[in-house]
């Protein structure tokens, strides 16, 4: 069987959709799709799941194709070896279960190859292989969506820690005043609706437009903290809340070069992710060699 006819599926689960990509031998995407996440209980989200993941398989089976595997992205941390979910914060069905191994009982699939990973962890493989971080041994990947994730890419692989928990930057503390964390901060500021909230920024309101300055702010904090650990070549943003970037970049890079130690390291460069919005599912495909 020739290596153009492999396939690999990607999935990335969110608090709000479900991205599915099919992606073949030279990584390119040959087909995508978006469904939303159901959030009443796990059998619904399965059914979904397996939804997401059939048509991709037919597409398969129509070019007489061979699929290597599907990968996985979840919205929380992940225990790697057992592959299962710790916890996932904004889609608590899906605490304690292990994803890909019951996808692939819905798929009367067992015998394939099924990885699962952070979703976080999922965007910055994409960036590393075939994005903004192409060619770069050390940088550090941050997504801003529905919650906010990172990973950081450390000589061509995306680095677990000891105990597989590493990178949550979400919940390193911000305001050590109320010991607020970033992610907390998000939500409270912009009222866990993001884009409204830059809706009535861009409409003019004032309110709103400090909020996203305070967002940045306390990013800028963030970044500074993750330079003067890692001191990344550069920092790729990703993630839905990029759309209104201009509200909170600024704030951010300017906090960065304030709160950053070492003189050279505060022009690390701040730049957006290149894969574009399928990034978390092409990171989940690229699990699968």
């Amino acid at each position: 069987m020739s290596s153009e006819k492999t396939y690999r599926i990607g999935l990335d689960v969110g608090g709000t959709k479900i991205a599915g990509v099919l992606l073949d031998a030279k990584n390119r995407v040959i087909e995508h799709l978006i469904l939303a996440t159901p959030k009443d209980n796990l059998e619904h989200f399965l059914i979904m799941l397996q939804a997401a993941a059939q048509p991709l398989i037919q597409r398969i089976e129509k070019s007489k194709g061979v699929l290597l595997g599907i990968g996985l992205g979840a919205p929380g941390p992940v225990d790697t070896e057992k592959q299962q979910i710790i916890v996932a914060p904004n889609l608590p069905l899906l605490n304690k279960v292990k994803l890909g191994e019951l996808l692939l009982e819905r798929l009367n699939r067992k015998e394939l190859p099924c990885r699962l990973d952070n979703d976080a962890n999922c965007f910055v493989r994409a960036e590393g292989i075939i994005g903004a971080g192409k060619g770069s041994k050390n940088f550090y990947g941050l997504t801003i969506g529905t919650g906010i994730g990172g990973g950081w890419w450390h000589e061509g692989e995306v680095y677990y820690g000891h105990h597989g928990a590493a990178s949550e930057p979400g919940h390193l503390v911000v305001d050590f005043d109320q010991l607020i964390t970033l992610e907390q901060a998000y939500h409270k500021l912009l009222q866990n609706n993001p884009a409204l909230m830059a809706e009535e920024a861009y409409r003019g309101d004032i309110m709103a437009e400090q909020r996203f300055e305070e967002i940045g702010a306390y990013l800028g904090i963030a970044f500074s903290t993750i330079v003067n650990l890692f001191d990344p070549e550069m920092i790729i943003l990703g993630g839905g809340a990029l759309a209104s970037s201009d509200l909170f970049l600024k704030a951010a890079k300017e906090n960065l070069k304030k709160h950053t130690f070492a003189r050279q390291a505060r022009n690390v460069k701040l730049v957006k992710g290149k894969v574009g919005p399928f990034a978390g599912a092409i990171g989940a495909a690229l699990m699968i060699k």
